[in-house]
């Protein structure tokens, strides 16, 4: 229900952002491009809840890639996160999929789409909680038994030989705090 529910306001949201007068920096996005860049967000969310790395990895551009993670501190750039090989997000996945089991992702529906004017680049933003928890019987440092994350992501998107995929990924987590705050905890 939830799927039929996103994909309607997909839809009625891509009609409003086509139809509407939009900013004259940003060119609309077309229908095509839209469809083909959420179809690029599913695959990016299924491979890693199924701990699929060849899916997951399939979401990305390995040539150019970037990813940044400020660690839920938007103003220290000192322990922010970076890769820019490929290589390491792959690790950093299989990482991941080897300690948990049952990692699950919710973005939030439809996701900002800003096209360059040639139509070969997109920024794409979304917000995002994942949780991920240990096997039966393990637990995380402090007797924890799963973790949980939320923040908004920007992707940078870029379309080669008339398919879309991600170069470049900003995780801009929320801090416990900011957790707090954006669920009235």
């Amino acid at each position: 229900m939830f799927q039929e529910l996103g994909k309607i306001c997909g839809i009625i949201t891509l009609l409003v952002f086509v139809i509407g007068c939009g900013d004259v920096d940003k060119i609309p996005v077309s229908s095509e491009d839209y469809l083909a860049i959420n179809g690029v967000l599913k695959r990016w969310r299924e491979g890693y809840e199924t701990e699929d790395v060849e899916t997951y990895m399939s979401a990305y551009w390995s040539q150019g890639f970037r990813y940044v993670s400020d660690w839920g501190t938007d103003g220290d750039k000192t322990d922010d996160l970076i890769f820019d090989d490929i290589r390491d997000e792959r690790d950093s996945a299989i990482h991941v999929f080897s300690r948990f089991q049952d990692i699950e992702i919710e973005l939030s529906i439809p996701p900002e789409i800003s096209m360059n004017k040639d139509g070969t680049q997109a920024e794409v933003r979304n917000h995002y909680r994942i949780q991920g928890f240990v096997a039966d019987g393990e637990s995380l440092e402090g007797g924890f038994v799963g973790w949980f994350a939320e923040g908004d992501n920007l992707f940078i998107f870029e379309k080669r030989d008339d398919e879309w995929r991600i170069t470049e990924w900003h995780d801009e987590s929320f801090s416990d705090e900011e957790i707090r705050i954006a669920n009235n905890l």
